[in-house]
């Protein structure tokens, strides 16, 4: 086989792996935002404002956002946290 031709099938072998990795990687969730209808978990500091405390019972933390005040509240199964009163977005609290 030419040396042409070998050198040929290399740059196209190499050119479709850079294609295929490329693709891959651009299709992985950045894990920043959660998908639409999903929730995000909360951070440490939530989980640890409410080490102490009941169900109802007011609750602080600092997070890179600032100040959060909210409530401490566990969904059925899910261990308790602090769950703001004002969350990120000026979105309306879930119930």
């Amino acid at each position: 086989m030419p040396t042409i031709h070998k050198l040929s099938i290399a740059r196209a072998v190499l050119l479709a792996a850079l294609a295929l990795s490329a693709s891959a990687l651009c299709a992985q969730p950045s894990g920043t935002q959660p998908a639409e209808g999903q929730h995000r978990k909360p951070p440490q500091e939530a989980f640890d404002a409410c080490k102490a405390s009941k169900a109802g019972q007011d609750c602080n933390f600092a997070s890179p956002h600032g100040a959060v005040k909210g409530a401490c509240f566990a969904p059925e199964g899910k261990p308790l946290a602090c769950k703001p009163t004002n969350p990120p977005n000026d979105a309306p609290p879930k119930k």
